[in-house]
């Protein structure tokens, strides 16, 4: 008689993926009501912070070389998760129209003033929630680096794939974000918790019975600070911590003094030259 091992139990990837997702909220709004703070609030400190770290740099962009790969002058494109617009502006010189979809005020208040700088007449910026969202299929649907705070992520993805005539087009880490630097764990005596990987929603589609492309790209690290004061504003607003705490603030100075190091531009930032990301692209059910 042969003696087989027990049988392996099947992995529940979409309660895994809320797990994930919920340790991580619960944990952020604690840190947001011992600040005072919402979430509205910090996105809306940091949405400055984004538009300068990256939009700078989007022709090095691995996700956006690859889209651009896929339109034309007649594609349409939604990007759901806009953001400041870094793929948005990039793309919409290239394209028919884009629709720009984001639930941050702040956020898209910088898109549109970008717009009327640039003289862009072909964007679309509408404020609401995606699954709350009502705007029409696009030939290609795009996701870059949004998916990480989405609990139920399963009508996510199928409003995505069912808004685009196309393929869809989704952007996640590999690599855990390197800014916090192990900085939670000084103020909270405990690590950050995880946010889920590209990994993690493999693992997701593959439940939907869904089966998409898959390339893992290195791209260089953006999130720099000009000086020590600009990183002390902007990690004290990621960290969560009060404005009037000054010894909070003199003990990150302390450690962005330790932990930031001095780029080649001269701008400081965390010890990592690049990171990893997939590019997870499939085809689209919208009606052509």
């Amino acid at each position: 008689m042969v003696d087989i091992p027990p049988e392996i139990p099947p992995v529940d990837y979409i309660a895994r993926w809320r797990a994930i997702v919920e340790r991580r909220r619960i944990q952020m709004e604690a840190a947001y009501a011992a600040a005072g703070l919402t979430n509205v609030d910090y996105w809306g400190r940091r949405a400055k912070q984004y538009r300068a770290a990256l939009h700078a740099r989007t022709d090095e962009d691995p996700f956006f070389l690859r889209v651009r790969s896929a339109v034309s002058p007649r594609t349409t494109v939604l990007d759901v998760g806009a953001g400041t617009g870094r793929h948005t502006l990039a793309l919409a010189p290239l394209v028919a129209r884009v629709t720009a979809v984001d639930p941050s005020a702040a956020m898209l208040g910088l898109l549109r003033e970008d717009l009327a700088a640039s003289g862009l007449a072909n964007v679309d910026a509408v404020q609401q929630e995606w699954l709350d969202a009502e705007v029409p299929p696009a030939d290609i649907v795009i996701c870059s680096h949004v998916l990480y705070p989405i609990a139920d992520v399963v009508p996510f993805i199928a409003k995505l794939q069912a808004h685009a005539r196309q393929r869809v087009f989704v952007y996640l880490r590999i690599d855990p974000l390197s800014t916090e630097m192990g900085l939670w764990r000084e103020f909270y005596g405990m690590p950050l918790q995880t946010q889920p990987t590209a990994y993690d929603l493999l693992g997701v589609m593959w439940q939907m019975d869904i089966a998409p492309d898959v390339e893992v790209v290195h791209h260089p690290f953006t999130f720099h600070y000009h000086d020590i004061d600009e990183a002390q504003v902007q990690l004290r607003n990621a960290l969560c911590l009060r404005e009037d705490d000054e010894a909070a603030a003199a003990r990150l100075r302390g450690l962005l003094e330790e932990r930031l190091v001095r780029r080649p531009d001269g701008r400081l930032g965390p010890p990592i030259e690049s990171a990893r990301s997939a590019i997870i692209s499939w085809a689209g059910s919208a009606s052509a």
